[in-house]
């Protein structure tokens, strides 16, 4: 296929959208693929010897699945000239076809003719067509809404939300952080805990509102409201960790009953920033603002990231409840 694109411009437009080159974000998300792939697909806890992809062990002609994937998710940005993150999922099928030309036929990626990684075979693609089959033909509980082609990058944060599996994992952080709430509040009614002013003023201090997190952004409609709450969590999580690192320790040395509250909310909280980062510069780097917000959200969020934005923000009202009958009690 020929190709004509502004290869500068290409890698530009990466830097200022990820903080890195087209290839190492096309070898990050195929990292996320291919990880949600083993572990679904081909059993979590099965021996690394087993946790391959699927056929006969060879020698991978580019060290690994997550390279393979990579370089075809790279070849499908690159010919259409779009951000890897934006590559429709779908598309990415057609490369994995033995009719077509081989990924070593057409441009390579620097790192390719340079950093000794290898040259990709069309055998290696032909063993990571399941993986990206498993993705595209995954069987989600909310699939997305009519005429949204999911990307890559939509994929992947569809991905991060999903609790099913390790790197979705959010509603741990969300108990744990439950757990920690629940604990100090039996321990300050055992008398175990005593606050001292500077804990039972935590929440003064912090400025928790649940109002002002929630609150929907005066314009910008409703994908403006998911980035202005998803941000504030974000911003929060920050806020949280710095209260509990001022906060007394135990007889130990270790977090007080308080401090290990902030600091397992904030982690909660934090789950959010990749996600909310990317969708912000997608919005950033629209031209004109979209005509039916709604619409562009669906397309950017997926419904686990929104579920998982719902439940954190439940969490973060459970906080400040707890940081006020700490402060009156």
């Amino acid at each position: 296929m020929d190709v004509d694109v502004d290869v500068d411009g290409w890698e530009s437009e990466h830097w200022a959208a990820y903080g890195c080159g087209a290839w190492e974000r096309a070898c990050h998300q195929a990292g996320i693929l291919v990880a949600w792939y083993e572990e679904q697909v081909l059993g979590f806890g099965a021996p690394a010897a087993l946790r391959g992809l699927p056929g006969p062990r060879v020698k991978w002609p580019w060290a690994s699945g997550r390279h393979t994937v990579g370089l075809l998710l790279w070849r499908a940005a690159y010919e259409a000239g779009i951000l890897v993150d934006q590559v429709p999922l779908a598309d990415t099928m057609r490369y994995c076809d033995p009719e077509t030309d081989s990924l070593v036929a057409g441009p390579l990626p620097d790192a390719a003719r340079n950093g000794g990684i290898g040259i990709g075979s069309a055998e290696s693609v032909a063993r990571i067509r399941h993986v990206l089959q498993a993705h595209v033909a995954a069987d989600l509980p909310q699939p997305p809404p009519a005429g949204v082609q999911p990307t890559l990058g939509y994929r992947v944060r569809e991905l991060r939300a999903t609790p099913d599996w390790g790197r979705g994992d959010w509603p741990t952080a969300i108990a744990l952080a439950r757990e920690a709430m629940q604990r100090a509040d039996d321990l300050r009614e055992q008398g175990t805990w005593q606050p001292t002013a500077q804990e039972r003023s935590a929440g003064a201090r912090i400025g928790l509102d649940w109002e002002a997190v929630d609150e929907p952004a005066a314009s910008g409609g409703l994908v403006r409201s998911w980035l202005v709450r998803a941000s504030r969590m974000v911003d929060l999580a920050a806020t949280l960790s710095t209260a509990a690192d001022t906060l007394p320790c135990d007889g130990r040395g270790n977090p007080g009953p308080l401090a290990q509250a902030l600091g397992t909310t904030a982690r909660a909280c934090a789950a959010l920033r990749t996600s909310a980062e990317e969708v912000e510069r997608m919005w950033a780097a629209e031209p004109h603002e979209p005509e039916d917000p709604t619409s562009w959200e669906l397309s950017y969020v997926p419904a686990a990231l929104r579920t998982q934005t719902e439940e954190t923000g439940h969490l973060v009202r459970a906080a400040a409840v707890f940081l006020w009958v700490l402060a009156y009690s």
